[in-house]
């Protein structure tokens, strides 16, 4: 199945989406929207989602062996990751001190107690940042550390663990039953609730049904792309209509993300099927230059907003904006336009190089050997 360009597009909103809901949270703007983040924290959902069908579809497009994939997803998402977590550490100082003199948003008391563990544990919680394994550090035994010295971080090191185990789950997934495998997957589950209640928020198991939702909906595209009678015969725009509509009648916003992903498929699937031209004008749309630009940086977009937002809210007492709006919109024009620079600046200089690197690793092997380990690693 060839490259989804309209999930670029998606990335970018995303990123924009969260970037838009932590301004918010940090001006004393009290109605239900700024109380909530914009209900920002859902972007992050779709994020997850989005990387199950990525990781899906690289495997199963790129058999390749363990350490070659393994160097391949570091490359991708830790230069760009380390630098950010460098500058957050080496401000953790200064980012405390304008967090406390912050407006009094809906976050305020928060950060600034993460802020304090952040200062109070730091050697410890920089040794788990490193890895991109704190989300598997217990609370009990550190504070905080799936948010310290850079928030937004939490899902670095979901990610991180997702590209960890990936090839195992999805061939756990998608293999031929067996009783081997049933008493595989009857097990880890067992295991994941065992440990769930002590872990972190950010800790893998709590996120697969997001992860599986992935799976499942690249394994649908690409079984329907080839024709597959039983997928090419459903009706794309009535199961749209009944899935939302069961997500409204639920009433709750935690429904947002599978609704988002939902019309993503059939806009997608839609306008490459030539269902109408409504779709392929969507799609076209997301298609576009400045969709796809706004996508191709999503990542130091999403790792760098919350620095320039800590910069603008530095800025805030010496020019004297003292009206809640006022900051608020000072605070959002600074972070997206200071955002988009410094994060095209690090898309450039620092993720597309190793990303380029990355995909030359192992070139020389013979294509014989370069199924072995992953197709092993899947068959368990």
């Amino acid at each position: 199945m060839k490259y989804v360009r309209e999930f670029e597009a998606l990335r970018g909103m995303l990123a924009i989406w969260v970037l838009v809901g932590h301004v918010a949270s940090a001006v004393a703007i009290h109605g239900r929207l700024f109380q909530e983040r914009f209900y920002n924290e859902h972007a992050v959902d779709v994020f997850i989602i989005l990387s199950g069908f990525a990781i899906t579809a690289l495997i199963d497009k790129r058999p390749e062996p363990y350490h070659l994939y393994i160097a391949r997803r570091a490359l991708r998402i830790f230069p760009a990751y380390l630098f950010y977590l460098a500058i957050s550490v080496a401000v953790a100082g200064v980012a405390a001190q304008i967090w406390a003199a912050s407006p009094d948003g809906s976050m305020k008391a928060a950060r600034v107690g993460i802020a304090a563990d952040t200062l109070a544990y730091w050697p410890w919680h920089l040794l788990a940042h490193i890895t991109g394994l704190h989300g598997l550090v217990p609370p009990r035994f550190l504070p905080f550390t799936d948010y310290a010295f850079l928030g937004q971080a939490w899902s670095i090191s979901l990610e991180w663990q997702f590209y960890l185990m990936a090839p195992l789950l999805i061939g756990l997934i998608t293999r031929p039953v067996s009783w081997s495998r049933i008493a595989i997957l009857i097990l880890l589950a067992f295991a994941v609730a065992a440990v769930s209640p002590a872990l972190p928020g950010s800790f893998l198991g709590k996120w697969l049904v997001d992860f599986g939702i992935g799976i499942a909906s690249f394994y649908f595209m690409k079984h329907r792309a080839l024709g597959e009678p039983f997928l090419k015969s459903l009706p794309l725009p009535q199961f749209w209509l009944v899935g939302v509509g069961l997500c409204i009648l639920q009433r709750s916003v935690d429904y947002l993300p599978l609704v988002i992903w939902l019309t993503a498929i059939l806009i997608i699937v839609s306008a490459r099927e030539g269902r109408g031209t409504v779709y392929e004008r969507m799609s076209a749309l997301a298609c576009s230059r400045p969709l796809q630009w706004l996508g191709s940086m999503a990542y130091s977009l999403y790792l760098s907003h919350m620095l320039v937002l800590l910069f603008a809210l530095g800025t805030l007492p010496s020019l004297g904006i003292s009206s809640p709006w006022a900051q608020a919109g000072y605070l959002l024009a600074v972070t997206l336009i200071g955002s988009l620079i410094v994060s095209r600046l690090s898309y450039l200089y620092i993720e597309k190089p190793f990303h380029e690197f990355g995909r030359n690793l192992g070139r020389h092997e013979p294509a014989a050997t370069e199924s072995a380990s992953i197709s092993k690693k899947r068959a368990v």
